[in-house]
């Protein structure tokens, strides 16, 4: 009877050990990244020929989790976060350039309007005020848009340096439990809720940039940019530095294992390089456009007064002034009065029109804008008109990189995510046959207990 007791016990005993496994899945399932747990049973062998076996003992408790699964779901991730980081910008530089109070080509439209108005009557001083006027509300809106698009670079900038330090803080933590799961797998101990932090590490390392992740022998991985460069190799990590340049732009260095080297920035994908790509084929582009159209208004205007003469016969004076080197103030004009403005092209006649028709045509004159030919007008029309189509694109790109994420992290959960349904099919199993081998326990019992009453 012993050993059919030693059988029935090794039964409760890895019955025991699913029902805990079981427990452990189900008091997990809003775990963010919990892999779930299974137990993996072997049969014992008996001694003899003639032997039924010796029970069942509990080989392991399986961590359930797919690394081609893993490795899917943080690329889908990356490309996710990539195009989410730069469609804020591009919304809110679509929102700022398209808006009625922002918009060049409105300005434009009025300034224009306003030497047609004054055309027929170029002596009005009440229509010379509405062009003074009309002029600084064209230089405010240059101002304007300027302020807000370098406003956004800032904010960029910050937003990139506040990631470099959650980078950081992220390679350190999975150094660490690299340390932690190698010392405790070496003594054969329980490393899943390690590895589970640590996947749900990788992943949110994943939304910052691209990666490389492998994982070694002793159990640690090692992390690097797709380029090649460490970011974590066993218990070391790298740690990223950002620094202003002279010129006011943010270089990215990396620092491992007692050695610096610079990083190229534009290959770097996740919400990392989103936010290089929105800064340098967007935001930097749009304000640099700004100032090449501001500098040249200025100058075409400045031109064709100078070739005129004012009310009191004076020779003409500039009205704009441009500042190339603010993003504040780039344009800006003179304070003359009205009486200033050179409409005449000849000395003494108030009512001579001349310069002031050459004004109105600059309309239609184009400038060079990135080696382009454009007016004004089409200038700026051009430039909305490209930040549309890129936020458009970039959100078509951003909805379908989501469906891939989204597919992704399905299959990881068909695999590694904790199903109620089933662990509560299992908790019965396994409740069923823990006491099914206490009844075989109580049985053999019995049975022994009727062998020693027959003697």
């Amino acid at each position: 009877m012993s050993i059919l007791n030693q059988i029935a016990f090794s039964g409760v005993r890895a019955s025991q050990v699913a029902l805990a496994t079981t427990g452990q899945n189900i008091a997990n399932v809003n775990t963010p990244g919990f892999s779930r747990l299974q137990t993996v049973s072997g049969s014992l062998a008996g001694q003899g020929s003639l032997s039924a076996g010796g029970g069942t003992e509990v080989i392991s408790i399986r961590r359930l989790t797919n690394d081609f699964h893993n490795q899917q779901l943080w690329r889908a991730t990356t490309e996710q976060s990539f195009f989410d980081a730069s469609q804020q910008y591009l919304t809110s530089l679509e929102n700022l350039m398209s808006g009625t109070g922002s918009s060049i080509s409105a300005g434009l439209d009025q300034f224009f309007a306003a030497f047609s108005e004054a055309s027929a009557t170029p002596g009005s001083i009440a229509l010379r005020q509405q062009i003074v006027s009309e002029s600084g509300n064209l230089a405010q809106r240059f101002n304007s848009l300027s302020s807000n698009i370098d406003a956004q670079v800032k904010a960029l900038q910050e937003q990139r340096t506040a990631m470099a330090t959650e980078i950081n803080g992220l390679t350190s933590n999975i150094a660490l439990l690299n340390k932690k799961i190698v010392e405790t797998e070496s003594v054969k101990g329980d490393s899943t809720a390690l590895r589970d932090q640590r996947d749900s590490l990788l992943g949110d390392l994943a939304q910052k940039a691209k990666l490389r992740i492998n994982e070694a022998a002793d159990g640690s991985v090692s992390v690097a940019l797709t380029n090649g460069q460490p970011l974590v190799a066993g218990p070391t990590a790298g740690q990223l530095q950002v620094s202003m340049s002279a010129n006011g732009e943010q270089e990215v260095s990396l620092a491992f294992a007692g050695t610096s080297f610079p990083l190229r920035q534009d290959g770097f994908g996740g919400a990392f390089g989103g936010l290089y790509d929105v800064e340098y084929n967007n935001l930097r582009p749009n304000l640099s456009a700004l100032h090449d159209m501001a500098g040249q208004l200025a100058q075409m205007v400045n031109d064709v007064l100078a070739t005129g003469f004012d009310l009191d016969g004076n020779p003409g004076q500039p009205l704009f002034v441009y500042d190339p080197d603010s993003t504040t103030a780039l344009l800006s004009i003179e304070p003359l009065t009205p009486e200033q403005l050179a409409f005449s092209s000849a000395s003494g006649e108030s009512g001579n029109n001349e310069v002031l028709l050459d004004l109105l045509a600059l309309k239609n004159q184009p400038i060079n804008l990135a080696g382009s030919q454009v007016t004004l007008n089409d200038a700026y029309a051009g430039l909305l008109g490209q930040v549309a189509s890129d936020s458009r694109q970039n959100q078509a790109d951003l909805n379908a990189a989501t469906a891939v994420t989204q597919q992704a992290q399905a299959q990881r959960d068909s695999v590694s995510a904790v199903s109620l349904d089933e662990e509560a099919v299992n908790l019965m199993t396994y409740q069923q046959a823990y006491q099914a081998n206490m009844k075989v326990i109580s049985t053999a019992n019995q049975l022994f207990d009727e062998m020693l009453a027959a003697f």
